[in-house]
């Protein structure tokens, strides 16, 4: 054997290079998002909660309707309407 099939042999192809790297940015990638704490969780959380805040919003405008509805004809059923949008 001469020199020149000696390292052609030792050398490894792309496919081993490529996959090397593509290790080392998932290990990097994994590292970066537990280091963050999660903040793809943090933002489906996030989400989440401002979802439940608009439906809230919403409940409350709804319980406020209908006091002001309520308020003719019975004052005491519109305050507790009114206390149970405030809650």
């Amino acid at each position: 054997m001469n020199a020149a099939t000696i390292t052609q042999a030792q050398e490894q192809g792309l496919r081993h290079q490529s996959t090397g790297l593509f290790a080392t940015i998932r290990s990097f990638s994994e590292q970066l998002f537990v280091a963050h704490g999660g903040w793809l969780a943090a933002r489906k959380e996030r989400a989440q909660r401002a979802s439940y805040a608009v439906a809230e919003r919403a409940g409350r405008a709804e319980l406020f309707a209908m006091a002001a509805d309520a308020e003719k004809h019975s004052p005491n059923l519109a305050a507790e309407l009114r206390w149970m949008a405030n809650r």
